[in-house]
């Protein structure tokens, strides 16, 4: 009874502290936090940024507040059952119907503000006084005790940690550690970089630079992604000095990982997949860590492996060399909205689920001949994609069942028109990690095939278009000496 004194002490004495500016500003922040609407506006804002470690934080936030309501709003209220507080204090708001004991809004506030700045406290600097208002105005505004408050505060920093922990787990997950031969070198000292303006972790560069320079690497020079020819120039050069190998740095997403890959495939170089794209496949199924600055200060200790490639033949242009995958049909499509500069200027962090709705409804799907080991097959396609990596879709670490950098064979996957059901069981299925068959979705393993069809295709290679159809694939085993983690 005494605690329940106290409470009742406090409450009025927070009345008391009430003026016309309070009122407003404490009845605005509850109000606006209502159904977690403020904290998912922030996520909003946070995602906008296209940015990894926003996004990263607002999922922490999120994941939070939906473990803070489930035992808030669930088991805590229930198991309590307190009234809301009286209403001789003059309540400024409408009392809620639901029990008072614990504080739903103090326990979503803290648990977003937490799971942020576990991610990002930069951002966690200016949301936890926000998340601290809120908390403080169910007090005030005389619709909870100050203990409801205190205790709903306090579970929700614990979901918080508890969902920033789960994020980070799945992040490392999503990594796969290959088991490539070791052909005994150590790692080049003498690095050049290759740099994407455009990657989607762009900002971190100059982190990720001082980390090579502690991992005890010199830089030797830098080049841009349109510079890939002088880059492949300055590699030659420096291999034809009998100088030590150098480290080719690819710091950007997948594409620029193929780019460099083209330069180093065949040579004694050795490829560094620096992750600041957004998705990040090649370097995730290298078992590289998705933190570019982890990543780049531990590359010192890593070892050179060599691991298999792709090759594109295309008409008219010749051989390119991949890594991660080349797709036909709606993937292009999408990566052709998602790569636009407007429509990236326009929804930022949005752009790759819009331009994905947008491609879907607006493709048709387009007859094409697969041939391969002596055999022709025809099919109504809407993806066809030619993996070498076995990891894909980023954060999600999707999974192409048993395939491996190192098993000399291509992972083909072809899908036919198919209903919203199946489309979202096998979304479903990858996202766990099961793979039953899906009707109209077909998987082949092939060393070397032929992708043919009557009409015009593009194909794009790690999401560039390069040209089109009909192409022929061929894989070039240990073709490529990459830098990966130990074991």
């Amino acid at each position: 009874m005494r605690l329940g004194r106290w409470d009742r002490r406090l409450l009025v004495a927070a009345a008391r502290r009430r003026t016309p500016l309070r009122d407003r500003v404490m009845t605005t922040a509850s109000t606006l936090a209502n159904r977690s609407l403020l904290w998912l506006a922030v996520a909003g804002a946070l995602s906008a940024t296209g940015r990894r470690r926003p996004r990263t934080a607002a999922a922490s936030g999120l994941l939070g507040i939906g473990v803070a309501a489930t035992l808030v709003n669930g088991p805590l209220k229930f198991a309590w059952r307190r009234d809301r507080p009286p209403t001789d204090v003059a309540p400024l708001l409408p009392l809620p119907r639901t029990f008072s004991f614990p504080s739903g809004h103090a326990a979503s506030a803290l648990a977003f503000a937490t799971g942020v700045t576990a991610a990002l406290p930069a951002a966690g600097a200016a949301v936890v006084p926000v998340a601290g208002t809120v908390a403080y105005s169910r007090v005030h505004t005389g619709v909870h005790y100050p203990s409801d408050v205190a205790v709903g505060a306090a579970v929700g920093i614990g979901a918080g940690v508890l969902a920033a922990r789960v994020v980070d787990r799945v992040r490392e997950s999503s990594v796969h550690h290959p088991d490539a031969p070791d052909p005994a070198v150590p790692i080049p000292r003498q690095a050049v970089l290759l740099a994407s303006p455009h990657a989607g972790s762009a900002e971190d560069l100059d982190v990720a630079r001082a980390g090579l320079a502690a991992a005890g690497l010199t830089v030797v020079r830098t080049f841009d992604v349109g510079e890939v020819d002088e880059l492949a120039r300055h590699v030659d050069a420096a291999l034809a000095s009998g100088e030590e190998p150098p480290l080719v740095v690819a710091a950007g997403g997948d594409g620029t990982v193929g780019l460099a890959a083209g330069v180093v495939a065949g040579t004694a170089a050795v490829l560094f997949p620096l992750p600041l794209g957004t998705s990040n496949d090649v370097a995730r199924s290298l078992g590289i860590p998705p933190d570019a600055a982890q990543a780049a200060a531990a590359v010192g200790g890593y070892r050179v492996c060599e691991v298999d490639a792709g090759r594109v033949d295309l008409a008219g242009r010749g051989a390119l060399t991949f890594l991660n995958a080349t797709t036909v049909g709606v993937n292009v499509a999408f990566a052709d909205l998602a790569t636009e500069k407007t429509v990236r200027d326009r929804f930022g962090g949005l752009t790759y689920p819009i331009a994905a709705a947008r491609a879907v409804r607006a493709y048709r799907p387009f007859r094409c001949t697969v041939e391969h080991d002596g055999r022709e097959r025809t099919f109504d396609v809407v993806h066809l994609s030619v993996s070498n990596a076995p990891v894909f879709g980023g954060l999600l670490g999707f999974r192409v069942p048993g395939a491996d950098l190192t098993d000399g064979l291509l992972d083909v996957i072809v899908v036919e028109r198919l209903s919203v059901g199946r489309l979202v069981l096998a979304v479903a299925d990858a996202a766990v990690g099961r793979h039953r068959p899906v009707g109209r979705v077909h998987t082949l393993r092939v060393r070397s095939l032929r992708v043919a069809c009557d009409s015009d295709q593009d194909v794009a290679v790690d999401g560039e278009v390069v040209g089109g159809l009909p192409v022929e694939f061929t894989v070039l085993p240990r073709a490529v000496r990459v830098a990966c983690p130990r074991g």
